[in-house]
């Protein structure tokens, strides 16, 4: 791999745009500092800037750049970027027509990355909308380059909803690499609701190249008053086996049913999940029991089968004390046993911070964390974040 001008392009188009016309801007920045001690017993402090940034020109409202990109220091590492994403996006006035340049990330039924590329879409007719994207493949690291291997990515996707608001779509991918197909997905989605009070929704992954089914998703919601019942059946095979190393090792599909009911109590919302996972040799139970208000949560874990037992309770409680001021606190307690090699192991961790936002553009955010494990008696760790909202 090596370095690219991919980026000069969209940059000296937007650097240009003040020749035309004023540019407003909008989005948020974020520095971060994140003290704690190592293994080695040496105090680091890790430094983190983000930005979130969309520039729209006066007078071409149907253009604009964004990008949300991260700078870092850590300890005494080298300043290292990572650039999620980074576009030009046009549409035509009544937006039947979009394009975007860069890097972007794409979620659209088997479409699922971070690609360097050109993505088309197109709403022909009310209530149906296509998508094209053509491109290659983002650096792992997300870092300010594009590729130098020979590799290409192509996707597709169709929607089109019912007038009884069933949306039907479907959708492929496909990348390649040195000539080598690595990854080609067809996938169909349904999704809707039944009168007013049950909704459901079906995902179905066809893997094209091993010629086998890649995965269903299903779930089925139904609310009664103050009750929801919800349902759900996955089939996952791991798409880490997509292109990496990983496929030295034969990593097995697993079949998994969850169930849940919730009632609401007053201000109060009591839950209860149960989770079945089966694997090819072995199968997991969980019971999962909540209870939260607008304050936070509360929640108790219950696991056995492969992977060992599991005791667990967590809260995560958030109050406001004052216009402005709010206290957050975070506790868990974790036992687990691993029976296949005999290891028994108590987990707490403790988080306590404010969240200070004095102006509408400003937010003050501190927190003290702390975890004990077998590897850690007292691990404590500071964390500071400033983020600051403009809108110009």
């Amino acid at each position: 791999m090596k370095r690219k001008t991919f980026w000069v392009l969209p940059i000296l188009l937007f650097l240009l745009c003040p020749l035309f016309s004023q540019i407003r801007l909008s989005g948020s920045l974020q520095s971060s500092l994140y003290s704690f001690e190592t293994a080695e017993n040496e105090q680091r402090g890790d430094f983190y800037q983000g930005l979130q940034l969309r520039l729209l020109p006066e007078n071409y409202r149907n253009l604009y750049l964004n990008t949300y990109l991260r700078v870092a220091k850590k300890g005494d590492a080298d300043w290292e970027e990572k650039v999620y994403n980074l576009y030009i996006h046009w549409n035509s006035p009544r937006k039947q027509v979009q394009i975007r340049l860069g890097r972007q990330f794409l979620y659209r039924g088997v479409i699922n990355g971070t690609l360097d590329g050109l993505q088309l879409s197109l709403r022909p007719v009310q209530n149906m909308n296509i998508k094209f994207f053509a491109g290659i493949e983002a650096p792992y690291q997300r870092d300010l380059r594009v590729v130098g291997s020979d590799s290409n990515a192509f996707g597709a996707y169709v929607s089109y909803r019912f007038p009884d608001k069933v949306k039907v779509d479907l959708s492929y991918f496909q990348r390649q690499r040195d000539g080598n197909t690595i990854w080609q997905l067809l996938g169909i989605g349904l999704n809707g609701k039944f009168k007013n009070d049950v909704y459901y929704q079906i995902q179905i992954d066809h893997n094209l190249k091993a010629t086998q089914l890649q995965g269903v998703r299903s779930r089925l919601t139904y609310y009664y008053k103050r009750w929801s019942f919800t349902g759900e059946f996955n089939h996952q095979k791991p798409r880490i086996l997509e292109d990496s190393y990983f496929w030295i090792f034969e990593l097995e599909a697993y079949n998994q049913l969850r169930g849940g009911i919730t009632y609401q109590i007053k201000s109060y919302q009591v839950g209860f999940q149960y989770l079945f996972t089966a694997y090819s040799e072995d199968q997991t139970n969980q019971g999962i029991v909540t209870i939260g208000n607008r304050w936070g949560l509360v929640g108790l874990v219950l696991q056995n089968g492969f992977g060992g037992d599991n005791v667990g309770i967590y809260g995560d409680i958030r109050y406001e004390v004052l216009p402005g001021l709010t206290v957050k606190f975070f506790s868990s307690y974790y036992n687990y046993q691993r029976h296949t090699i005999e290891i028994g192991e108590e987990a707490t961790a403790l988080s306590g911070g404010l969240i200070y936002r004095p102006f509408r553009f400003l937010a003050l955010h501190a927190e003290l964390q702390e975890s004990r494990n077998s590897f850690y008696e007292n691990d404590v760790r500071g964390l500071f974040r400033v983020n600051y909202f403009f809108n110009k």
